[in-house]
């Protein structure tokens, strides 16, 4: 069975469709949208940090934890040479916007290559949602490492599944690599080394001369990280990211059963427009012990659940259960069904639990926004989770019309700022 290739006949009205994407990304650049309600406030706080960086690198770099970000400085460093030679702010804004329209274009090479026998034209139809996400919409206009990181992070996933693809050893060392880039600018995507580390160990197995390269290499990698935060103790990842929140009491997760709901509940999220025109399938018989496993987890996390509005953050489903409503009943009968449709999609298959509990681990701070995950999990759905997925549905129009109408909604409610926001 030979790869599809794109039908010339239709690719124009794609090309027209992406180019109107674009525009309205423009659009959003010059009228300055903020469809995560703080990306245009974290901006301004880090370039302050920026102009300090270009004024007095040396004092800036060994002072950092000093400042009130937890955001890494590789990517406030790099913008920090446009500072120094005194490039117009929506410049700077304008090169970072067009690094960051990397992103849909290396998914789309990822879901060429994991789905070689669909047409391209449904896989546009799945990048097209990128340029829809709030957060990708806000960061890459407003400067920012998780974006970037997140950039990035694609690319590892690319040589990843090349690798799984040809079995060349290169694309283990350049999926390394791109996964410590990533991780240099948002430390978040380190742990994601863990499931690649895995993937490759199954692989290998014993051929020490695979697995020691790879082993040094990460190594190699992490060395100036933790020199930097911890030998020379600057360890901006504990800097509080809420008021009224002390010390280092937001980071080791202080407590994980808020992120096992909270997270379960934006997964679903996320899942739902798959599932209802069954582009992402669910098992047609639920297994016993895959319930009792959702169950016991729900009632615990449950238990043991207390994150508080006053926080800010918490989802969507938290927000709209809390504001409506004014309690979580609505928000845990989410969570159960999130975690039951988890087991169910993850078939309890190692690879799928192993991939969600990176995903809850990546955010270790107390607080726990809805654009942390967007687009984020989209993307890891379709490419690193091994779930019963049909794109060739998603070209019919009821569905593809039932996806797109529930991405844009959502954009509207995060622009909704005066009701709530995300």
């Amino acid at each position: 069975m030979k790869p599809v290739n794109f039908d010339l006949n239709n690719i124009y009205k794609y090309l027209i469709f992406f180019i109107l994407l674009y525009i309205s990304i423009i659009i959003n650049l010059v009228y300055g949208e903020d469809s995560t309600g703080g990306a245009f406030v974290d901006y301004i706080n880090q370039k302050k940090i920026s102009q300090d960086f270009a004024i007095n690198f040396k004092n800036t770099f060994f002072n950092y934890d000093q400042y009130t970000t937890r955001h890494s400085p590789v990517l406030i460093i790099f913008l920090s040479f446009f500072e120094k030679i005194n490039l117009a702010d929506h410049f700077i804004r304008l090169i970072h916007l067009h690094l960051c329209l990397l992103l849909p274009i290396i998914f789309f090479s990822c879901l060429r290559i994991k789905y070689k026998f669909v047409n391209p034209e449904n896989l546009l139809l799945l990048v097209g949602l990128i340029f829809l996400s709030p957060t990708f919409r806000s960061l890459a206009i407003w400067p920012d490492s998780r974006l970037l990181g997140l950039t990035l992070f694609c690319f590892s996933i690319y040589f990843y599944l090349m690798f799984e693809e040809n079995k060349k050893f290169k694309n283990c060392i350049f999926n390394i690599i791109f996964c410590a880039i990533s991780a240099y600018i948002s430390p978040n995507f380190a742990l994601f080394s863990i499931f690649y580390f895995y993937k490759f160990v199954i692989f290998f197995k014993l051929e020490i001369n695979k697995l020691i390269p790879i082993i040094l290499l990460n190594l190699i990698l992490s060395v100036p990280a933790f020199y930097y935060i911890f030998a020379l103790d600057i360890n901006f990842l504990t800097t509080a990211a809420v008021l009224n929140v002390e010390g280092d009491t937001n980071i080791f997760f202080s407590n994980i059963f808020n992120k096992i709901l909270i997270i379960s509940s934006i997964t679903l999220f996320y899942l739902f427009p798959f599932l209802i025109t069954r582009i992402i399938s669910l098992n047609k018989t639920i297994k016993f012990n895959a319930i009792i496993i959702a169950l016991t987890i729900f009632l615990i996390s449950m238990f043991y659940f207390n994150y508080t509005y006053q926080l800010t953050g918490g989802g969507i489903i938290f927000k709209f259960s809390n504001f409506f409503l004014n309690n979580n009943i609505l928000f845990f009968i989410v969570c159960f069904v999130s975690i039951l449709i988890i087991t169910n999609l993850s078939n309890l298959k190692f690879q799928n639990f192993l991939l969600f509990l990176l995903i809850l681990l990546s955010n270790p701070q107390i607080t726990i926004y809805h654009k942390y995950y967007d687009p984020f999990l989209l993307i890891i759905f379709f490419t690193l989770f091994n779930f019963n997925i049909n794109l060739s549905k998603i070209n019919l129009k009821l569905n593809s019309s039932i996806i797109y109408l529930f991405f844009i909604s959502f954009l509207i409610i995060s622009n909704y700022k005066y009701l709530w926001k995300i």
